[in-house]
């Protein structure tokens, strides 16, 4: 049996808790199209609630009460509605005695305040009989709505330095939204989302260095990184694969600026990075010229560049 001492300390074993159970759903790189039986498994889901607790597990030992793990998203009994990045999900109201609604409600309020994520089930498009997964936070809620508003994000985030939690039950209770830190790193998910969406849109679904075309291998990449200043804005980036993201940022390769050509680091080639392009003539759009050129002006790429003599 696991014990914690403390809220911030069980707020901590049960985001590592869902941060594992997160890692084994995608383990082949997706969670769509799963078997109900490894939603059951997993102890996700069970029941017909709306909004799951899992009351059963030792991991609730030393917790503030019912903190959400789930929500099942069916479209059917609520006119939810879910985009890409969002997720409005509405109370329950129910037949069922108000203290069951009420619990469920305050479930993943408790969820939010602890800064957890929360995972959204629904059912696949295709096979209707499958399941997909998403992750989410509750980045807020509106009690004269009687609604919740979700951000999905990919993967589970950092969580919130122990100062940010609360110490009791009591303080628990009184959390209210998510902990600054995590509220930060879930809009900055959703302006990179909107980033690559943008991206996307100009330049077409398909890395600009090769033929990968799978939206979801694809990033949408900063020319003059945020860091320094670089816009969120498609003329200021590239459709880019984790590979070629990755060479562009360690300098290994080198876009002219009107994109008539590429070159290549002391030891790299073309076909060693499997590049497929001599330039980016084939795009639909062109980046900012003034912004790859901006870019190279930088201390770290004129220190890269020097050595390719």
């Amino acid at each position: 049996m696991i014990f914690f001492v403390g809220i911030a300390e069980w707020t901590q074993g049960e985001h590592r808790r869902r941060l594992e159970l997160w890692s084994a759903l995608t383990e082949t790189g997706t969670a769509e199209g799963l078997a109900p039986s490894t939603i059951r498994d997993m102890r996700l889901y069970a029941g017909q609630a709306g909004i799951f607790f899992d009351g059963d597990g030792s991991w609730n030992t030393g917790g503030p009460g019912r903190v959400a793990l789930t929500l099942k998203l069916t479209d059917k009994t609520y006119a939810d509605n879910a985009t890409d990045d969002q997720l409005d999900y509405h109370y329950p109201s129910t037949d069922r005695h108000p203290s069951f609604d009420r619990n469920e409600i305050a479930s993943v309020k408790r969820a939010q305040g602890l800064g957890l994520p929360l995972f959204i089930t629904s059912p696949n498009r295709l096979q209707k009989s499958r399941t997909d997964v998403r992750l989410g936070y509750v980045d807020d809620y509106r009690d004269d709505e009687a609604m919740f508003f979700v951000t999905f994000v990919e993967s589970v985030l950092p969580l919130a330095t122990p100062d940010e939690l609360p110490a009791t039950d009591d303080d628990a209770a009184l959390f209210g939204g998510l902990p600054e830190q995590t509220l930060r790193l879930v809009q900055q998910r959703t302006q990179q989302r909107r980033f690559k969406t943008d991206v996307l849109n100009r330049y077409g679904e398909k890395c600009a260095l090769c033929d990968i075309t799978t939206p979801r291998l694809i990033q949408g990449a900063h020319l003059i990184p945020k860091s320094i200043g670089g816009a969120d804005d498609a003329l200021n980036g590239l459709p880019l694969c984790l590979n070629h993201h990755t060479a562009f940022d360690a300098f290994l390769l080198r876009i002219a600026p009107d994109c008539s050509g590429i070159t290549y680091a002391p030891g790299v080639s073309k076909s060693l990075l499997q590049v497929t392009h001599d330039d980016l003539t084939h795009l639909p759009a062109k980046p900012s010229a003034k912004a790859l050129s901006r870019f190279y002006r930088t201390d770290a790429a004129k220190a890269a560049f020097a050595t390719w003599v």
